[in-house]
């Protein structure tokens, strides 16, 4: 029986039966369809909430691992695993909502979410300063619009130039807003297509199988 469910034809066929008692109810509604699309979506959130478990559980083990062999930056994950269990504890102890919590959200994790940021701000620049290189007329105007919206967003920019927010505002409103949506249509593409591939089992590497696995 374990090796059915293992596989690649059982399991796409959960695939296909999951997909469609979800998908269905949107277009047809039925009550017991809606009810058993709620069941199996809360499931699918049960099992999301047990991966974050399995998430922390393997970073306490690479961190110990870390400690017991006296790597380089050792120290950094004592740092890591002690604030990670003040914040379980303090979360299942006094709640979301209690001070010690919002204290420890507003004084660590905050701070780190913004050096975070901070430090993808470099690979943002190194990336926009190689994308900034007018070697065509297309890269050119890719340029030069670029760097009118950018000097936008800087407030003394606005002052000395007034003329700069009509001709910035234009940009963003029509070629920015139909770049944003052919990106967006493109992603969705995408996603239906990798999802009919997933259906029709042409992309089974998600479930742990290889090409031409069984």
């Amino acid at each position: 029986m374990s090796s059915f469910f293992k596989s690649r034809s059982a399991q796409i066929t959960v695939l296909i039966v999951s997909f469609l008692l979800v998908f269905v109810p949107y277009f047809i509604p039925w009550g017991p369809l809606d009810w058993l699309s709620g069941k199996l979506m809360t499931i699918a959130a049960v099992t999301n909430a047990f991966t974050i478990v399995i998430a922390v559980y393997s970073q306490f083990r690479r961190s110990g691992r870390f400690i017991n062999e006296r790597r380089k930056g050792w120290v950094y994950h004592i740092y890591l695993l002690a604030l990670m269990a003040i914040m379980t504890l303090s979360g299942f102890i006094f709640g979301q909502h209690a001070g010690a919590y919002e204290w420890l959200l507003l004084a660590v994790v905050t701070p780190l979410s913004s050096v975070i940021y901070g430090i993808l701000a470099f690979y943002m620049s190194s990336a926009g300063a190689r994308a900034f290189r007018a070697r065509s007329p297309q890269s050119a105007l890719l340029l030069i619009a670029g760097f009118v919206v950018l000097m936008y967003q800087a407030p003394l920019t606005g002052a000395f130039f007034p003329g700069i927010e009509g001709a910035a505002t234009y940009l963003t409103d029509t070629f920015g807003m139909s770049v944003s949506r052919m990106f967006s249509i493109s992603v969705s593409i995408g996603a239906i297509v990798l999802g009919v591939r997933m259906l029709t089992g042409k992309e089974v590497a998600f479930l742990g199988f290889g090409e031409g696995d069984e």
